[in-house]
């Protein structure tokens, strides 16, 4: 969903990837809420990568002002996400790097326009997922129908990855302990952390 993180673990993913010697790229399909994409600044910033203005428009492809749903967001400027588009940059992109860290954008129900849901973008692409979800309450059930929802279209998932919801949130707090456990064990998946 959105806040829960995607940002924070593209970027520590790609910081584990270089220290491993492997040439990663960043790439997000879509960017609302301004005309500079924080995300992308944030994940090349923390790994002392340059921001090439020459590149934006494949590592993220669209930008939107409005600070909503894709399809709303292009929408509100009399636009529309061409999924061809995208997926020209996605192989433009990817034919630079040995591994390319695609962040999503908002959850994965998020429709990119009216007629086309982010998740079946991805199965179109055949790419492996990790989830990064909320650590505390709630999300049980937003995780697994995450999960569901990914699974029924055969897309690999990864695992899933943890992030606090509240600031001072501890790691051994009972509630987060139990709550990857619990989403560990009945959706038999890894949880990285």
């Amino acid at each position: 969903g959105t806040g829960v993180g995607k940002t924070v673990v593209s970027s520590l993913l790609l910081g584990f990837l270089g220290k491993q010697g492997i040439n990663a790229g960043y790439q997000k399909w879509v960017s609302t809420g301004g005309e500079m994409p924080e995300d992308l600044l944030y994940c090349l910033k923390n790994n002392d990568m340059e921001f090439d203005q020459e590149k934006l428009d494949s590592q993220v492809v669209y930008r939107f002002l409005m600070p909503a749903s894709p399809h709303l967001a292009a929408e509100q400027e009399g636009r529309e996400v061409d999924p061809e588009k995208i997926q020209q940059a996605f192989f433009r992109i990817a034919g630079q790097h040995d591994l390319l860290v695609v962040e999503g954008v908002g959850g994965i129900l998020v429709p990119l326009r009216r007629d086309l849901l982010l998740v079946d973008f991805v199965a179109s692409l055949k790419l492996p997922v990790i989830v990064v979800a909320h650590s505390g309450l709630g999300t049980i059930n937003h995780t697994l129908l995450t999960l569901e929802a990914l699974r029924q279209r055969k897309l690999a998932v990864l695992g899933v990855v943890f992030s606090d919801e509240e600031q001072g949130m501890a790691v051994d707090d009972p509630l987060i302990t139990d709550n990857t456990r619990t989403i560990a064990d009945v959706a038999w998946v890894d949880v990285f952390g």
